[in-house]
């Protein structure tokens, strides 16, 4: 999955042997590199990778990662989706794919560093996707964009591999109001995917439930205790091809 482009004659350090010290790295709480100039000579970690004289050390770590491009990424995430597969004896009726991002606080002069208003401080702003339990996707982004940035992308690669196994079985989405976007609702449409997602507030959705949220509001004191339900209504947005 990694492209390693340095001269065979001058390698000191295997390519799987700075995956496995990286990995490792990571596993124990050490995610900066500038760990490994210590962790290099520690003999835990050179024990657990099978080496006797001292390991990589940050600049050449940092190079291999750095070679890391779209379709390693994609590759890497395969290893997920298979055994995601392989828990399965039989194809779900039903997946739900969660897709939502996070912050990373980013302490010091990282590359990609932003500051992101609605966190109010520095940060990476990964995108992940669970079904149930199972991490599909752990995707890394700089805190400048949208949360929708490049869920697009990965919903296509994602339902496709699925269907590769489960062609039968019904894919939903389900997000915040940040991946309520135009082509990617047109997208799950013409690719049979449902979606449940949220939606910016404006004055006339507010409108439209203000009725049923006062009968909602007045169920609940009559009867002291929360009630669910489900309100029906056709809505289409100046940027929607059809109302929903």
């Amino acid at each position: 999955m990694l492209h390693d482009p340095r001269a065979p004659e001058q390698i000191r350090h295997k390519l799987d042997t700075l995956v496995r010290q990286r990995v490792f790295g990571v596993a124990a709480g050490y995610e900066d590199f500038n760990d490994h100039e210590a962790l290099r000579y520690d003999q835990a970690l050179q024990t657990a990778l099978g080496e006797v004289e001292a390991l990589a050390g940050k600049s050449t770590l940092c190079r291999v990662e750095q070679h890391a491009d779209w379709q390693a990424i994609v590759k890497a995430h395969e290893v997920l989706w298979h055994h995601f597969i392989e828990q399965h004896e039989e194809p779900p009726t039903e997946i739900v794919l969660d897709f939502d991002g996070t912050d990373i606080p980013v302490h010091g002069e990282q590359p990609g560093k932003f500051f992101n208003g609605y966190y109010d401080h520095h940060c990476y702003f990964p995108l992940y996707v669970f079904c149930g339990r199972h991490l599909l996707v752990s995707y890394l982004r700089t805190s400048d964009r949208s949360d929708s940035r490049h869920s697009w992308t990965i919903l296509s690669l994602l339902v496709r591999f699925i269907r590769q196994y489960w062609p039968d079985t019904r894919i939903v989405l389900r997000g915040d109001s940040h991946f309520c976007r135009p082509q990617m609702l047109n997208w799950c449409d013409r690719h049979h995917v449902d979606y449940i997602v949220g939606i910016a507030k404006n004055n006339r959705l507010l409108k439209e439930v203000d009725v049923p949220m006062m009968l909602v509001r007045k169920t609940q004191w009559q009867v002291g205790e929360k009630v669910a339900g489900t309100f029906r209504f056709p809505y289409q947005a100046h940027s929607w091809q059809c109302p929903r």
